[in-house]
C-alpha cells in the first residue's frame, strides 16, 4: 500500500526553529512552561527573553557549530535547546541519566565542540570533556562540589539585542538518536524540524488553549519536536514532569492538564493502576499514545482516565510524528496509528524488494516527505513492521525482527504451499481484545488435515505475523481481479465483518 497525500503549502523560510516557534508568533504573558516538580513557571515573554539573551551569548562566545545538551526535562532544557538553535548551532541531546561512557560516545560521534550539562551530571563533566575533546562547557543551575563549570546563566549577563539572532541559510539543527539508541543517529535540518512540528501542530491533536504534558523525554525527537515544538508554536502551556506514574497523575491533577502524550508502557500501566481513582483527572480531554497499543488496553486506559485514548506514530528521522488516529473510538480502530499527516508519503513495503504490500499484508513501514531525512529525498525504511487496511489506516506491529534484506514471510503463501492446502487467505477479523486479529481461511484436500496448520504457520513467521485461528472453508471468494472478498469470506464461517 502506498499513500501520497496532497502536500499543502507550508511557509517554511530559510530560518531557524527558534525563529519559527518563538520569533514569528507572540503569546505575551501566557504561561509557556510549568515545571511540575518545582512549580517554576515561564511565560512566553520570559521564555523568549531568556532564549534570546543566551543565544547572543553563544554567538559571542563562538563555541563551535555542534553543542551537546545533557539535562532533564524542564524550563532550563527548553531555554538551552532553543538558544542553541537561535545561535545557528546544531543541538545534540543526551539523556540526563547517561553515564560518562555513553555521553562521550554520543558527543564524539557527533563531533560536538561544547556541552551544556546539568548539576546531576556535573561530577563527571570533566571526564566527559577529556574523552570527547570538548572545547567549552556550561552548567545549567548550580553545580555542587566546586566543579569549576561555567554557569550557563553567565551567557545572558552581557547586554544583548532584543530580538533573536538572525541566521541566514540555516542548515543542520539536530542529531536525532536512532530508534532504541542503536546506530549513529540522523542529522535533521532546521527546515525538516520546522516541517515536522508545523504539520503535527496543524493536525488537530493540540490547540493553543491546551495544557500539554509529555511523558516522552525531550532528549527524544518525539518529545522535543513531536510534543514541545508543536505546543509552543500553538501557544499552549507545556508541563514538564519527572518521576513515576504517581508524579504524572499528580501533575495532571495539579496543573489541569488537557492533553497527555505518553509512551505505550505508561498507558498500559495506567490502565491497571489502582491509584488513578485517587486523583482528579477531569481536565483531561485526550491521551495520545506514541506507539503500538492493543485495542483492549486503549479501551481500558480510556475507561480509567475518562477520556479518549488515541494512537500516534513517529520516527526520529522523520522529525517527529507522521501518523495520527483522531477517530479511533468512533471507527473502532483504537489499535491503529491512523492515516499519514498531510504531506507525508508512506508505504508498507517488502523490505527485500521495496514493492508495496497489499492491505492487511505485513511489511516494513517506509516514509518520505519534506520532514524526513533520507538520502536524496527518497524513502526512509523505519524498521517498524506494520500493515494497512483498505482505508489507508496504518497498524504498527512492532520492530522488524528480520535482518536487513531478509524478505518478510507471508503466512498466506506459507499455507497455500502446504501439501494439505489447495487455497488459502489471511484476513483480519474483529476481535474484542485485539481490535483486529489475523485469521487464516483454507481450502483443504481432506477435512481431517486441518489439525497441524496453526502451529505450522506460526512456527515459520515472526511473532508479529502469527495468526490467531485457521478456518476450513469450501472456497475462497475472490473478485474477477483476484482480490479476496473479505466480507463474503467472513460470512461463510459466520464471523461478523
Amino acid at each position: 500500500m502506498i499513500s501520497s497525500p496532497s502536500d499543502p503549502p507550508t511557509a517554511v523560510a530559510a530560518t531557524t526553529v527558534t525563529e519559527t516557534v518563538l520569533g514569528e508568533r507572540c503569546w505575551g504573558p501566557r504561561a509557556a512552561l510549568v515545571d511540575a516538580g518545582s512549580g517554576r513557571v515561564l511565560s512566553y515573554d520570559e521564555l523568549t527573553a531568556a532564549v534570546t539573551a543566551a543565544a547572543w551569548g553563544l554567538v559571542r562566545q563562538g563555541p563551535g557549530t555542534v553543542i551537546g545538551l545533557q539535562a532533564p526535562d524542564g524550563p532550563d532544557f527548553v531555554v538551552a535547546a532553543y538558544a542553541v538553535w537561535a545561535a545557528g548551532a546544531v543541538l545534540v541531546p543526551v539523556r540526563a541519566a547517561a553515564g560518562a561512557e555513553e555521553t562521550v560516545r554520543r558527543l564524539r560521534a557527533s563531533g560536538a565542540h561544547a556541552l551544556i550539562t546539568c548539576p546531576q551530571a556535573a561530577p563527571r563533566a570533566w571526564a566527559v570533556a577529556r574523552g570527547a575533546a570538548l572545547q567549552r562547557m556550561w552548567c545549567l543551575g548550580e553545580a555542587d562540589g566546586g566543579t569549576g563549570l561555567e554557569p550557563f546563566a553567565r551567557l545572558a549577563e552581557e547586554p544583548a539585542a532584543d530580538r533573536i539572532p538572525p541566521v541566514r541559510d540555516a542548515g543542520a539543527a539536530l542529531l536525532a538518536d536512532a530508534p532504541g539508541g542503536s546506530g549513529p543517529g540522523t542529522w535533521l535540518t532546521h527546515r525538516q524540524v520546522i516541517e515536522g512540528l508545523v504539520r503535527f501542530a496543524t493536525a488537530g491533536a493540540l490547540s493553543g488553549s491546551d495544557v500539554v504534558l509529555s511523558g516522552i523525554p525531550f532528549t527524544d525527537v518525539l518529545g522535543l519536536n513531536g510534543v514541545l515544538g508543536p505546543a509552543l508554536w500553538l501557544g499552549a502551556t507545556v508541563v514538564t514532569c519527572r518521576g513515576g506514574l504517581h508524579d504524572l497523575l499528580r501533575a495532571v491533577q495539579d496543573h489541569r492538564v488537557t492533553v497527555a502524550v505518553l509512551p505505550p508502557a505508561a498507558a498500559s500501566a495506567l490502565a491497571a493502576e489502582p491509584a488513578v481513582g485517587h486523583y482528579d483527572l477531569g481536565s483531561l480531554r485526550s491521551v495520545l499514545v506514541a506507539g503500538p497499543l492493543p485495542g483492549r488496553l486503549a479501551r481500558a486506559c480510556s475507561r480509567r482516565l475518562g477520556c479518549p485514548v488515541r494512537q500516534v506514530y513517529g520516527h526520529p528521522a522523520a522529525s517527529g510524528f507522521t501518523h495520527l488516529n483522531l477517530r479511533g473510538a468512533e471507527e473502532g480502530t483504537l489499535d491503529s496509528a491512523g492515516c499519514g499527516l498531510p504531506g507525508v508519503s508512506w508505504r508498507i513495503a517488502d523490505p527485500a524488494t521495496g514493492r508495496a504490500r497489499p492491505p492487511y499484508q505485513p511489511g516494513e513501514l517506509w516514509l518520505r516527505g519534506p520532514m524526513v531525512a533520507a538520502p536524496g529525498g527518497g524513502w526512509l525504511p523505519t524498521g517498524d513492521a506494520a500493515f494497512t487496511d483498505e482505508h489507508d489506516r496504518v497498524y504498527i506491529l512492532g520492530r522488524m525482527e528480520e535482518t536487513p534484506g531478509e524478505p518478510v514471510a507471508d503466512p498466506g503463501r506459507l499455507l497455500a504451499a502446504h501439501p494439505a492446502v489447495r487455497d488459502a487467505a489471511v484476513v483480519p477479523v474483529p476481535d474484542p481484545h485485539l481490535g483486529l486479529a489475523p485469521h487464516a481461511f483454507v481450502v483443504l484436500g481432506k477435512p481431517e488435515q486441518a489439525g497441524g496448520l496453526l502451529p505450522y504457520v506460526n512456527g515459520h513467521v515472526p511473532s508479529y505475523q502469527r495468526i490467531q485461528a485457521v478456518h476450513p472453508v469450501d472456497a475462497i471468494p475472490r473478485s474477477p481481479s483476484g482480490r479476496v472478498m473479505r466480507r463474503a469470506l467472513l460470512q461463510s464461517v459466520h464471523l461478523s465483518p
